[in-house]
């Protein structure tokens, strides 16, 4: 008995080793993701925090899928909604964290130019922003269309239309063509 115990308790110590690996490499990600659609950082932790809660939860099943990071994006962009439908609710309004974006940074730091970045997707259409965040993360149109549920087509023709109409927004901003496009 005692054996068995111990076996059970070194299967636990691997679960939990994997999972904070997992945490380690991801939550950074997760959260960048979500700063794309919610310029409320507060709100934003609140979601990523709540969907890494439930995949330690199911962490013994979501371990062994292909991409488990794909489940706890999935389960964030839910939880962000819950947690944006939550906060609004608290204010009396409506969902005010979705607003336009935030007054343009000065110029110059990578973050600044992240920030920039985050209030112009929030600009574009839900499903866009979602779409070109993923991409910007190194995520292929095929993941991208099995996290988000649609097509393959789809996930491609987002993300097309997502770089035209973020170039509109640079441009608007009178960024020079080069800014515009990442300095390529």
């Amino acid at each position: 008995m005692e054996s068995g115990t111990r076996l059970g308790d070194r299967e636990q110590t691997d679960l939990d080793v994997g999972f904070e690996e997992f945490c380690q490499q991801n939550f950074v990600l997760v959260e960048r993701f979500l700063l794309y659609q919610c310029p409320d950082p507060g709100v934003v932790e609140d979601a990523v925090l709540e969907a890494f809660v439930a995949a330690r939860a199911e962490w013994d099943q979501i371990r062994g899928y292909r991409k488990p990071l794909a489940w706890v994006v999935q389960t964030a962009r839910h939880r962000l909604s819950i947690v944006r439908r939550r906060a609004a609710a608290e204010q009396g309004g409506p969902d005010v964290l979705s607003a336009g974006p935030p007054d343009e940074p000065l110029a110059g730091s990578a973050a600044v130019a992240r920030e920039l970045l985050q209030g112009w997707l929030r600009q574009l259409p839900p499903r866009q922003a979602e779409v070109l965040a993923l991409a910007l993360d190194g995520w292929s149109d095929q993941e991208i269309a099995r996290v988000l549920g649609v097509a393959y087509r789809t996930a491609r023709s987002y993300r097309r239309q997502a770089r035209r109409r973020l170039r509109e927004v640079a441009e608007r901003a009178d960024l020079p063509e080069g800014e515009a496009r990442g300095g390529r």
